[in-house]
Order: C-alpha cells, then sequence, then structure tokens
C-alpha cells in the first residue's frame, strides 16, 4: 500500500502545508488506496519537508512528483482530457498559487505578529510551552529571510497583501460560474489551488489577505465542492466555513 508522510491534521483541515494537502487530494483523486503517516520529524526525509511517498522501495519527496508519478504508475488520468492551452493555463493558476499567493499566507502566518495566536496553537503545539516562543521567534526569522530572498519580503506588508488578494481576485474571475478550473470536473490544478486557498480560508488570522478571500463567496463555494468532490463523507469542512455548508 502506498504510503503518504506529511504533517498531522489540524483539527477542522487536512494539513496546514497546502503541498501536503495536495498530495493528498492526488491520491484520492486517482483512486489509490493509501495509508497516512503524520511526522514533525523532517531530519530524516529527503529534502527536509513533506510531503513524501513511499512506494515499496521507492522514496517520492515533494507534490509535484508524486504527481507525476502517479501519472505515470498509478492511473491518475484527471488531466488527460484538457487540451494543450488548457494545461498551459493549469500550469499557470498553479504557479501563481504556489510561488506567490501562498507567501503572502506565509507572510500572515510566520511574520505578521497577528499569526501568532494561530501558529503558537496549531504548528507549534507539540513544543513544550515554555520553548514555544524562542521557536517561534527562530522561525520567524528563518522565513523573514527566505521571503527577502524570494523577493516578496522586501515589499511592504500592505503590498505583499495587495499581491496576494490580486491573485485571489484572479482566480475567482477565471472560476466564474464554473465548478472547477478547468470545468465541470476537478483537475490536478484544483489540488494545487485549493490547497492554499483552503488554507487563507480556514485560518482565523485578521489580515487584509484573509478578509479579502472570507469576501469572495465564489471562493469558499469552490473550496468547499472540491472537498466533498473529491474526499465524499470523509470531507473535513473548517470552523470558518460551516455557516457556507448550511447555506
Amino acid at each position: 500500500m502506498l504510503v503518504l508522510i506529511n504533517f498531522p491534521p489540524t483539527r477542522d483541515i487536512r494539513s496546514l502545508s497546502p503541498f501536503c494537502y495536495k498530495a493528498e487530494a492526488l491520491l484520492a483523486l486517482a483512486g489509490c488506496d493509501f495509508r497516512m503517516e503524520p511526522t514533525t520529524d523532517l531530519a530524516a526525509l529527503p529534502h527536509g519537508k513533506v510531503p513524501v511517498l513511499k512506494d515499496g522501495d521507492l522514496v517520492i519527496p515533494d507534490s509535484s512528483l508524486i504527481q507525476r508519478h502517479l501519472e505515470r504508475h498509478h492511473g491518475l488520468a484527471v488531466d488527460e482530457t484538457l487540451t494543450g492551452v488548457e494545461l498551459a493555463m493549469a500550469e499557470a493558476f498553479r504557479r501563481m498559487t504556489e510561488e506567490h499567493l501562498r507567501w503572502s499566507m506565509v507572510h500572515a502566518r510566520w511574520v505578521d505578529p497577528a499569526g501568532e495566536k494561530m501558529i503558537l496553537s496549531t504548528a507549534l503545539a507539540g513544543v513544550p510551552e515554555d520553548m514555544r516562543r524562542n521557536v517561534l521567534n527562530a522561525r520567524r526569522e528563518s522565513v523573514s529571510r527566505t521571503l527577502q530572498a524570494q523577493g516578496l519580503g522586501r515589499h511592504t506588508p500592505e503590498e505583499i497583501y495587495r499581491f496576494g488578494c490580486m491573485s485571489l481576485d484572479a482566480i475567482a474571475t477565471f472560476l466564474d460560474d464554473k465548478a472547477f478550473l478547468m470545468g465541470d470536473r476537478p483537475t490536478t490544478v484544483d489540488a494545487s489551488v485549493v490547497g492554499v486557498v483552503l488554507n487563507i480560508l480556514a485560518s482565523d488570522i485578521d489580515t487584509t489577505l484573509m478578509r479579502h478571500a472570507a469576501a469572495i463567496p465564489t471562493l469558499a463555494d469552490y473550496v468547499l465542492r472540491f472537498e466533498r468532490t473529491v474526499f465524499g463523507p470523509a470531507a473535513r469542512i473548517p470552523a470558518t466555513l460551516r455557516g457556507e455548508q448550511a447555506a
């Protein structure tokens, strides 16, 4: 059986990591039997990060490499009917979301003081309480350096969130009245985009980015539709979206 190594789930969502969410969704889209192996010890893993997929003796790190492996060996075929233009558009949305919008979310969590309460109670919940503040400060410095190197961190917080809001608007505009980004059924790009957008919508961090996402009903409808379609009875609905589910 396939084994997916990833972060433990939170009370509300499958993973605080959009890439772990993506990998789990890809396995579900492929119809694979698999089991989860949650971990917070990344030192022994390839690249020092999750997700990692074990397939017998094979160890596949990185969600994009996991996607390619599932397409080649486990029947992940949801993109097969897409045209070349649609595949190109899907890749553009995937990159915008994973390499740009996600960093605005990372800033909100780890750099903006508004994210402290959420991080201390979720991502650092397993750290001894008397050490959490020191771990948070060290992680904040590391993330700040990464954001500086990536480029987004050289902007003001207002600009960082404005860029993120522009990406959210682009996703909502392209969705329009479609069920999913590429049409009436989910494809792999939805796994990437929902992994980030759901994490933004599920957050109770009070920032411009989170408020902007919450003000776009199309986004909430989209992530709930994806979660229910892909995971069925096992769908997990964040507390922040349970009102939309009832509606």
